[in-house]
Protein backbone atom coordinates (compact mmCIF):
# COMPACT_ATOMS: atom_id res chain seq x y z
CA UNK A 1 0.00 0.00 0.00
CA UNK A 2 2.86 2.36 0.70
CA UNK A 3 3.95 2.22 -2.93
CA UNK A 4 0.55 3.24 -4.38
CA UNK A 5 1.22 7.05 -4.42
CA UNK A 6 4.53 6.48 -6.22
CA UNK A 7 2.85 4.32 -8.84
CA UNK A 8 0.17 6.96 -9.35
CA UNK A 9 2.80 9.66 -9.84
CA UNK A 10 4.64 7.45 -12.33
CA UNK A 11 1.45 6.87 -14.32
CA UNK A 12 0.72 10.61 -14.27
CA UNK A 13 4.22 11.38 -15.45
CA UNK A 14 3.96 8.92 -18.34
CA UNK A 15 0.62 10.42 -19.35
CA UNK A 16 2.12 13.91 -19.27
CA UNK A 17 5.03 12.83 -21.44
CA UNK A 18 2.61 11.32 -23.97
CA UNK A 19 0.72 14.61 -24.07
CA UNK A 20 3.92 16.42 -25.02
CA UNK A 21 4.78 13.92 -27.74
CA UNK A 22 1.26 14.02 -29.19
CA UNK A 23 1.43 17.81 -29.21
CA UNK A 24 4.55 17.80 -31.36
CA UNK A 25 3.18 15.12 -33.70
CA UNK A 26 0.07 17.22 -34.27
CA UNK A 27 2.09 20.27 -35.28
CA UNK A 28 4.00 18.30 -37.90
CA UNK A 29 0.89 18.20 -40.10
CA UNK A 30 0.41 21.98 -40.17
CA UNK A 31 -1.23 24.66 -38.04
CA UNK A 32 -3.11 23.11 -35.15
CA UNK A 33 -4.61 25.34 -32.46
CA UNK A 34 -4.54 22.55 -29.88
CA UNK A 35 -0.81 21.92 -30.20
CA UNK A 36 0.31 24.53 -27.70
CA UNK A 37 -2.50 23.55 -25.31
CA UNK A 38 -1.22 19.97 -25.14
CA UNK A 39 2.25 21.14 -24.17
CA UNK A 40 1.06 23.85 -21.80
CA UNK A 41 -0.94 21.29 -19.82
CA UNK A 42 2.27 19.48 -18.87
CA UNK A 43 3.96 20.75 -15.72
CA UNK A 44 7.72 21.07 -16.05
CA UNK A 45 8.30 19.19 -12.81
CA UNK A 46 6.77 16.13 -14.50
CA UNK A 47 8.83 16.32 -17.67
CA UNK A 48 11.57 14.21 -16.07
CA UNK A 49 9.04 11.59 -14.85
CA UNK A 50 10.69 11.40 -11.41
CA UNK A 51 11.87 14.89 -10.33
CA UNK A 52 13.68 13.41 -7.34
CA UNK A 53 15.74 11.28 -9.73
CA UNK A 54 16.24 13.94 -12.43
CA UNK A 55 19.79 14.85 -13.29
CA UNK A 56 20.83 18.34 -12.11
CA UNK A 57 21.20 20.77 -14.98
CA UNK A 58 24.96 21.06 -15.61
CA UNK A 59 26.46 24.55 -15.11
CA UNK A 60 27.59 24.64 -18.75
CA UNK A 61 23.99 24.26 -19.96
CA UNK A 62 22.79 26.94 -17.57
CA UNK A 63 25.39 29.38 -18.85
CA UNK A 64 24.50 28.61 -22.45
CA UNK A 65 20.76 29.09 -21.96
CA UNK A 66 20.58 32.08 -19.63
CA UNK A 67 21.11 35.54 -21.13
CA UNK A 68 22.98 36.57 -18.01
CA UNK A 69 25.23 39.63 -17.61
CA UNK A 70 28.95 38.92 -18.15
CA UNK A 71 29.91 38.85 -14.42
CA UNK A 72 27.52 35.97 -13.66
CA UNK A 73 29.43 32.72 -13.15
CA UNK A 74 27.85 29.34 -12.44
CA UNK A 75 29.82 27.65 -9.70
CA UNK A 76 27.61 24.64 -9.11
CA UNK A 77 24.72 22.65 -10.58
CA UNK A 78 22.10 23.84 -8.11
CA UNK A 79 21.90 27.61 -8.30
CA UNK A 80 23.13 30.69 -10.06
CA UNK A 81 23.69 33.89 -8.04
CA UNK A 82 21.33 36.71 -8.98
CA UNK A 83 23.53 39.77 -9.56
CA UNK A 84 22.57 43.37 -9.01
CA UNK A 85 21.67 45.29 -12.18
CA UNK A 86 24.70 46.45 -14.11
CA UNK A 87 24.90 50.01 -15.35
CA UNK A 88 26.84 50.32 -18.60
CA UNK A 89 27.93 53.94 -19.05
CA UNK A 90 26.98 55.43 -22.39
CA UNK A 91 28.92 58.17 -24.19
CA UNK A 92 28.16 61.71 -23.08
CA UNK A 93 26.43 62.37 -26.40
CA UNK A 94 23.92 59.63 -25.53
CA UNK A 95 22.88 61.16 -22.20
CA UNK A 96 19.20 62.15 -22.11
CA UNK A 97 17.54 65.24 -20.64
CA UNK A 98 16.15 64.88 -17.09
CA UNK A 99 12.51 63.77 -16.78
CA UNK A 100 11.53 67.32 -15.83
CA UNK A 101 12.72 68.60 -19.23
CA UNK A 102 9.90 69.31 -21.69
CA UNK A 103 9.98 66.75 -24.47
CA UNK A 104 10.07 67.77 -28.12
CA UNK A 105 6.72 67.42 -29.95
CA UNK A 106 6.02 64.13 -31.68
CA UNK A 107 5.78 63.72 -35.44
CA UNK A 108 2.33 62.67 -36.69
CA UNK A 109 1.52 58.98 -36.42
CA UNK A 110 1.33 57.34 -39.84
CA UNK A 111 -1.13 54.57 -40.55
CA UNK A 112 1.45 52.37 -42.26
CA UNK A 113 4.93 52.18 -43.70
CA UNK A 114 6.50 50.94 -46.91
CA UNK A 115 10.06 51.47 -45.67
CA UNK A 116 12.30 50.33 -42.82
CA UNK A 117 13.92 51.89 -39.74
CA UNK A 118 17.17 53.81 -40.18
CA UNK A 119 20.02 51.33 -40.49
CA UNK A 120 22.51 51.05 -37.66
CA UNK A 121 22.86 49.95 -34.05
CA UNK A 122 20.26 50.73 -31.39
CA UNK A 123 20.54 50.41 -27.61
CA UNK A 124 17.47 49.24 -25.68
CA UNK A 125 17.19 49.68 -21.91
CA UNK A 126 16.03 46.30 -20.61
CA UNK A 127 14.71 45.07 -17.28
CA UNK A 128 13.54 41.57 -16.46
CA UNK A 129 14.57 38.03 -15.63
CA UNK A 130 15.34 34.68 -17.22
CA UNK A 131 14.62 31.29 -15.66
CA UNK A 132 15.71 27.77 -16.55
CA UNK A 133 13.56 24.94 -15.13
CA UNK A 134 14.13 21.21 -15.24
CA UNK A 135 13.02 18.42 -12.93
CA UNK A 136 12.86 19.94 -9.45
CA UNK A 137 15.40 22.65 -10.31
CA UNK A 138 14.77 26.33 -11.06
CA UNK A 139 17.52 28.88 -11.72
CA UNK A 140 16.75 32.58 -12.25
CA UNK A 141 19.01 35.51 -13.16
CA UNK A 142 18.38 39.08 -14.23
CA UNK A 143 18.46 39.84 -17.94
CA UNK A 144 21.34 42.14 -18.98
CA UNK A 145 20.19 45.78 -18.74
CA UNK A 146 21.35 46.66 -22.26
CA UNK A 147 20.04 44.95 -25.39
CA UNK A 148 21.87 45.55 -28.67
CA UNK A 149 19.72 45.68 -31.81
CA UNK A 150 21.17 46.01 -35.32
CA UNK A 151 18.99 47.04 -38.27
CA UNK A 152 20.44 46.33 -41.71
CA UNK A 153 20.21 48.51 -44.79
CA UNK A 154 17.04 47.72 -46.70
CA UNK A 155 16.65 46.51 -50.26
CA UNK A 156 13.76 46.36 -52.71
CA UNK A 157 12.63 42.89 -53.68
CA UNK A 158 9.90 41.36 -55.82
CA UNK A 159 7.14 39.73 -53.76
CA UNK A 160 7.18 35.95 -53.59
CA UNK A 161 4.37 33.63 -54.67
CA UNK A 162 2.52 33.83 -51.35
CA UNK A 163 2.07 37.61 -51.42
CA UNK A 164 -1.73 37.32 -51.54
CA UNK A 165 -1.68 35.80 -48.06
CA UNK A 166 0.89 38.29 -46.76
CA UNK A 167 -0.86 41.61 -47.24
CA UNK A 168 -0.54 42.46 -50.93
CA UNK A 169 2.21 44.08 -52.99
CA UNK A 170 2.80 47.85 -52.85
CA UNK A 171 1.84 49.90 -55.89
CA UNK A 172 5.52 49.99 -56.89
CA UNK A 173 5.52 46.21 -57.23
CA UNK A 174 8.52 45.98 -54.85
CA UNK A 175 8.63 45.20 -51.16
CA UNK A 176 11.17 46.50 -48.64
CA UNK A 177 13.33 43.80 -47.10
CA UNK A 178 15.61 44.23 -44.08
CA UNK A 179 17.05 42.32 -41.12
CA UNK A 180 16.77 43.00 -37.39
CA UNK A 181 19.34 41.29 -35.14
CA UNK A 182 18.64 41.36 -31.40
CA UNK A 183 21.36 40.40 -28.89
CA UNK A 184 20.07 39.87 -25.36
CA UNK A 185 23.57 38.70 -24.44
CA UNK A 186 26.71 37.31 -26.06
CA UNK A 187 25.07 33.88 -26.37
CA UNK A 188 21.35 34.60 -26.80
CA UNK A 189 20.15 36.25 -30.02
CA UNK A 190 17.30 36.48 -32.52
CA UNK A 191 17.66 37.39 -36.19
CA UNK A 192 14.49 38.34 -38.07
CA UNK A 193 14.45 38.82 -41.83
CA UNK A 194 11.43 41.05 -42.51
CA UNK A 195 9.45 42.03 -45.59
CA UNK A 196 7.10 45.03 -45.72
CA UNK A 197 3.94 44.42 -47.75
CA UNK A 198 1.26 46.97 -48.61
CA UNK A 199 -0.54 46.34 -45.32
CA UNK A 200 1.81 44.56 -42.93
CA UNK A 201 5.32 43.77 -41.70
CA UNK A 202 5.99 40.10 -42.35
CA UNK A 203 8.40 37.53 -40.97
CA UNK A 204 10.35 35.86 -43.79
CA UNK A 205 12.85 34.01 -41.62
CA UNK A 206 13.80 33.78 -37.94
CA UNK A 207 17.02 32.40 -36.48
CA UNK A 208 17.10 31.73 -32.73
CA UNK A 209 20.47 31.04 -31.14
CA UNK A 210 21.89 30.30 -27.72
CA UNK A 211 24.78 28.19 -26.51
CA UNK A 212 22.76 24.99 -26.84
CA UNK A 213 21.09 25.21 -30.24
CA UNK A 214 20.36 27.29 -33.34
CA UNK A 215 16.83 27.08 -34.79
CA UNK A 216 16.12 28.33 -38.32
CA UNK A 217 12.48 28.97 -39.16
CA UNK A 218 11.37 29.95 -42.69
CA UNK A 219 7.56 30.09 -42.84
CA UNK A 220 5.30 29.71 -45.85
CA UNK A 221 3.32 31.84 -46.09
CA UNK A 222 5.15 34.63 -44.31
CA UNK A 223 3.75 35.42 -40.86
CA UNK A 224 2.25 38.89 -40.42
CA UNK A 225 3.80 40.30 -37.24
CA UNK A 226 2.22 43.76 -37.54
CA UNK A 227 -0.85 44.42 -39.65
CA UNK A 228 -1.65 48.07 -40.30
CA UNK A 229 -5.12 49.30 -39.47
CA UNK A 230 -7.30 51.23 -37.06
CA UNK A 231 -7.31 50.76 -33.30
CA UNK A 232 -9.29 47.62 -32.55
CA UNK A 233 -8.12 45.77 -35.67
CA UNK A 234 -7.27 42.09 -35.13
CA UNK A 235 -5.64 39.44 -37.29
CA UNK A 236 -4.43 35.86 -37.27
CA UNK A 237 -1.49 34.54 -39.26
CA UNK A 238 0.37 31.25 -39.49
CA UNK A 239 3.22 29.72 -41.47
CA UNK A 240 4.94 26.36 -41.76
CA UNK A 241 8.58 25.56 -42.41
CA UNK A 242 8.53 22.86 -45.08
CA UNK A 243 11.96 21.58 -44.07
CA UNK A 244 11.49 21.05 -40.32
CA UNK A 245 7.69 20.95 -40.09
CA UNK A 246 7.85 23.78 -37.54
CA UNK A 247 4.63 25.81 -37.30
CA UNK A 248 4.10 29.37 -36.06
CA UNK A 249 0.63 30.54 -35.06
CA UNK A 250 0.26 34.26 -34.39
CA UNK A 251 -2.63 36.52 -33.48
CA UNK A 252 -2.45 40.25 -32.84
CA UNK A 253 -4.54 43.29 -31.98
CA UNK A 254 -3.94 47.02 -32.42
CA UNK A 255 -4.97 47.86 -28.87
CA UNK A 256 -4.34 51.62 -28.70
CA UNK A 257 -2.14 54.55 -29.69
CA UNK A 258 0.44 55.84 -27.26
CA UNK A 259 2.98 58.67 -27.08
CA UNK A 260 6.36 57.70 -25.59
CA UNK A 261 9.19 59.95 -24.40
CA UNK A 262 12.41 58.64 -25.91
CA UNK A 263 15.38 60.60 -24.61
CA UNK A 264 13.50 63.91 -24.68
CA UNK A 265 11.64 63.24 -27.94
CA UNK A 266 7.96 62.27 -27.95
CA UNK A 267 7.11 59.45 -30.36
CA UNK A 268 3.60 58.48 -31.43
CA UNK A 269 3.10 54.72 -31.63
CA UNK A 270 0.56 51.97 -32.14
CA UNK A 271 0.33 49.55 -29.22
CA UNK A 272 0.12 45.99 -30.55
CA UNK A 273 -0.69 43.09 -28.25
CA UNK A 274 -0.09 39.57 -29.53
CA UNK A 275 0.36 35.93 -28.66
CA UNK A 276 2.31 33.37 -30.63
CA UNK A 277 3.52 29.80 -30.59
CA UNK A 278 6.34 28.20 -32.54
CA UNK A 279 6.36 24.40 -32.40
CA UNK A 280 9.27 22.49 -33.90
CA UNK A 281 8.60 18.71 -33.79
CA UNK A 282 11.97 17.91 -35.37
CA UNK A 283 13.82 19.39 -32.40
CA UNK A 284 11.18 18.61 -29.77
CA UNK A 285 10.76 22.30 -28.90
CA UNK A 286 7.91 24.75 -28.49
CA UNK A 287 8.11 28.48 -27.76
CA UNK A 288 4.90 30.21 -26.74
CA UNK A 289 3.57 33.35 -25.14
CA UNK A 290 2.56 33.11 -21.49
CA UNK A 291 -1.21 32.70 -21.66
CA UNK A 292 -1.73 34.99 -18.67
CA UNK A 293 0.56 37.76 -19.91
CA UNK A 294 0.24 38.68 -23.63
CA UNK A 295 3.28 40.14 -25.32
CA UNK A 296 3.09 43.72 -26.58
CA UNK A 297 5.07 46.14 -28.68
CA UNK A 298 4.95 49.85 -29.53
CA UNK A 299 5.64 50.42 -33.23
CA UNK A 300 6.18 53.73 -35.05
CA UNK A 301 5.30 53.44 -38.79
CA UNK A 302 6.49 57.02 -39.38
CA UNK A 303 9.96 55.78 -38.34
CA UNK A 304 9.87 52.89 -40.78
CA UNK A 305 8.26 50.47 -38.35
CA UNK A 306 10.85 50.95 -35.59
CA UNK A 307 9.94 49.07 -32.42
CA UNK A 308 10.06 51.68 -29.65
CA UNK A 309 9.29 49.37 -26.75
CA UNK A 310 8.19 45.83 -26.11
CA UNK A 311 7.10 43.48 -23.34
CA UNK A 312 8.10 39.82 -23.68
CA UNK A 313 6.91 36.89 -21.56
CA UNK A 314 7.59 33.57 -23.30
CA UNK A 315 8.21 29.95 -22.34
CA UNK A 316 10.59 27.78 -24.37
CA UNK A 317 10.20 24.05 -23.66
CA UNK A 318 12.68 21.75 -25.34
CA UNK A 319 13.93 18.18 -25.03
CA UNK A 320 17.50 17.72 -23.79
CA UNK A 321 18.94 14.31 -24.65
CA UNK A 322 21.78 14.61 -22.14
CA UNK A 323 19.29 15.02 -19.30
CA UNK A 324 16.73 12.59 -20.77
CA UNK A 325 13.98 15.13 -20.22
CA UNK A 326 12.57 18.56 -20.99
CA UNK A 327 14.05 21.91 -20.00
CA UNK A 328 12.03 25.10 -19.79
CA UNK A 329 13.47 28.54 -20.48
CA UNK A 330 11.31 31.53 -19.51
CA UNK A 331 12.09 35.09 -20.58
CA UNK A 332 10.12 37.91 -18.96
CA UNK A 333 11.38 41.44 -19.65
CA UNK A 334 10.57 44.96 -20.85
CA UNK A 335 12.79 46.79 -23.32
CA UNK A 336 12.69 50.41 -24.58
CA UNK A 337 14.91 52.05 -27.18
CA UNK A 338 17.38 54.48 -25.59
CA UNK A 339 17.72 56.84 -28.55
CA UNK A 340 15.97 57.16 -31.90
CA UNK A 341 19.19 57.79 -33.83
CA UNK A 342 21.26 54.66 -34.43
CA UNK A 343 25.04 54.53 -34.24
CA UNK A 344 27.44 53.08 -36.81
CA UNK A 345 29.01 50.72 -34.28
CA UNK A 346 27.55 48.83 -31.29
CA UNK A 347 27.43 50.94 -28.12
CA UNK A 348 30.12 50.14 -25.60
CA UNK A 349 32.19 48.14 -28.10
Amino acid sequence: MARTPIRRRARAARAAACAVILGFVATACGPHPAASIAVRSTALNLEFARPDLAKPIPPKILVNLLPAPPPVAVTGPVSVPTPAPIVIPLPVSNQCPPPSHKAKPAAPLKGSTLGSPAAGFYVYDTKGKATVSGGAQNVTVVVPPVTQVAVSKSSQQAPDATVAAEGGAPASGKETEYTVTTHLSDTVSQVDELMVSATSINLMQRTLSDGERTMLFTPTPQVQLVKFGAVGSTWKSSGTDSGSGAVMNYQGTIAATKAVNVCGQLVNTYQVTYSSSLANPTEGEIIRTNGNDPNSLLVAPQLGGLIISQHIDTDDIRFNAALSGYIGVTLNYDSTVHRLTPTKTPAGL
